[in-house]
């Protein structure tokens, strides 16, 4: 009996680890994994981390289930009450074509024109009569709450919205991860599509055939993100429960040097 007891012990507790159970946004998601044994060395304590998405975090933590949460968009007033938490660095959102689409710029104007399907070929913006392979986002996701921030349209299934010309086109194929996205724009020649733009500039590093579109000829730079000239810029936030000083001190910490080192070298913008 006594040994049956031990086995239903946490596996954290059975070798004396604490644990820091991190879960969320896909975008923030390699920071945090890049830091992880720095910060093992540092304080001893182990960070688990997975994805899920910005609303899963937020859930996650408010059930009890995690420590601490990764959520790539600014926080709702409601959440501001309810949850502590530390900007750690800056983002936006990057409107990706196939590389072989020979459109470089898109306004807004366009993207409503597209995403609702008023408009369903290439031809108008690139003079190719092709079909438009319409890729969003989940429900979940941060990435989609900034583009429906953004463009004023709506996932087919948001309880907000009640005009049914701002609603995304339910032909859309919804990706999770980022992963997802970037994969099915590189691999379908006539898709479009939209997620971080750290993200979106590392995959174009490792080759992968999308193209990164200016937005309202502004480019989605580093500079043009921190002086807002591009049009969209968004909050990479961790979020945590105040009375968990184990979560305050990691989140605090990600504010150092080497957690502002990661978040540069994983191409976002820095807080410090």
């Amino acid at each position: 009996m006594r040994y049956f007891l031990v086995f239903l012990l946490p596996f954290s507790l059975l070798f004396g680890e604490t644990v820091l159970n991190c879960v969320g946004a896909t975008t923030i998601q390699p920071i945090i994994e890049q830091v992880a044994q720095k910060y093992k060395e540092e304080s001893g304590i182990k960070l688990n981390i997975s994805g899920g998405g910005s609303q899963n975090a937020v859930d996650s933590l408010l059930s009890g289930k995690i420590e601490i949460g990764m959520v790539s968009r600014d926080l709702t007033p409601q959440e501001k009450n309810l949850l502590s938490h530390v900007t750690i660095g800056y983002d936006t959102l990057a409107f990706l074509v196939n590389s072989d689409n020979p459109l470089q710029n898109i306004s807004k104007k366009d993207l409503i024109e597209i995403y609702t399907g008023e408009v369903k070929n290439w031809k108008k913006f690139n003079g190719k009569n092709e079909k438009i392979h319409l890729l969003s986002k989940r429900l979940d996701r941060g990435t989609l709450a900034v583009f429906e921030k953004y463009t004023g349209l709506f996932h087919p299934q948001n309880p907000k919205n009640s005009d049914k010309s701002k609603m995304i086109d339910a032909s859309a194929w919804e990706a999770g991860a980022n992963n997802d996205m970037m994969v099915w724009v590189g691999g379908i020649p006539n898709s479009i599509g939209y997620i971080s733009a750290g993200s979106a500039n590392a995959i174009v590093e490792h080759g992968l055939p999308i193209k990164i579109l200016a937005l309202e000829n502004v480019k989605p730079s580093k500079e043009n993100i921190k002086n807002q000239s591009y049009p969209i810029r968004r909050e990479l936030n961790l979020v945590f429960l105040k009375t968990n000083k184990e979560a305050e001190k990691f989140v605090y910490w990600m504010l150092e040097e080497y957690g502002q080192n990661s978040v540069e070298e994983n191409l976002f913008i820095r807080v410090r």
